[in-house]
């Protein structure tokens, strides 16, 4: 028997996204074009959420797991530390942006010791490698909450439904990964993230970025809505709250908070 060639954690998913929303598989996200977010987002959808296609994506990272022969994850895997240091060659304004955040000194900023980035979430998973599989920022909020961020700071990264995405999978891979926690190596004693009370999922952009699009809250609702009914199940063996929302991103430093503004 021929032996079953390795997927990465998160194969097929990019492929069930763009189903889900009614856009055309081909060799590329079709979710990331802008052009097709603003045709999506020009009819809107009443009632809008995601629960089933959470499930699918949830029940993908599974198999593709299975199929790596369940393999450990990598110590360095949802940690909570910073990563300070850039590559003079990486010029990349998100990666730029948030080594900038994380390296103001506590001295000037007191929440500065709360904000973390570069959290990988899936390295070790599978034999293939992963490729960058990390959160941009994590912020740990006071009431045992964290916040997961997808930093963008203009199109070129990706339609906001692109952005939406990328933060939703790495939501489901932390749902996966608590849930499988035994199993894949983690304790929460070694991983405090992994305790969390509740995980706010966020995009942050400037607002030039949302521009093209009126209305973006059937997406955010549509997302949050889903977490909940995916999180109410009596399968996980843990309690958690989850949901969504786009920020806007100001780069002007407040007495609150160094970068954004809630709109």
């Amino acid at each position: 028997m021929p032996d079953v060639e390795e997927e990465s954690i998160l194969d097929g998913v990019s492929d069930l996204i763009d189903l889900e929303f009614g856009l055309e598989i081909g060799k590329t996200r079709r979710h990331k074009n802008e052009t097709s977010f603003r045709e999506l987002a020009t009819r809107p959808m009443v009632g809008f959420e995601v629960s089933g296609l959470i499930e699918k994506i949830y029940v993908k990272i599974g198999e593709n797991w299975r199929n790596s022969a369940c393999r450990r994850g990598s110590k360095d895997n949802w940690r909570f530390d910073k990563q300070p240091n850039i590559s003079v060659k990486n010029r990349s304004p998100e990666v730029i942006l948030e080594k900038s955040i994380v390296n103001i000194p506590d001295e000037i900023w007191s929440d500065a010791r709360c904000w973390m980035n570069q959290v990988p979430v899936a390295s070790g998973l599978t034999r293939r490698r992963e490729g960058r599989r990390a959160i941009d920022l994590v912020h740990r909020c006071p009431d045992g909450w964290y916040e997961f961020i997808e930093l963008k700071v203009n199109g070129r990264g990706g339609s906001p439904l692109f952005a939406a995405m990328e933060i939703l999978q790495y939501g489901v891979l932390y749902i996966f990964s608590r849930q499988n926690a035994k199993d894949l190596g983690y304790t929460e004693a070694e991983k405090p993230l992994l305790g969390a009370t509740g995980i706010h999922l966020r995009v942050m952009a400037p607002a030039t970025y949302y521009a093209l699009f009126d209305d973006l809250s059937w997406l955010e609702e549509g997302i949050s809505k889903a977490l909940a009914i995916f999180l109410a199940q009596p399968r996980f063996a843990f309690k958690l709250a989850m949901d969504f929302e786009f920020e806007t991103l100001w780069l002007i430093p407040s007495r609150s908070h160094p970068v954004t503004w809630k709109v």
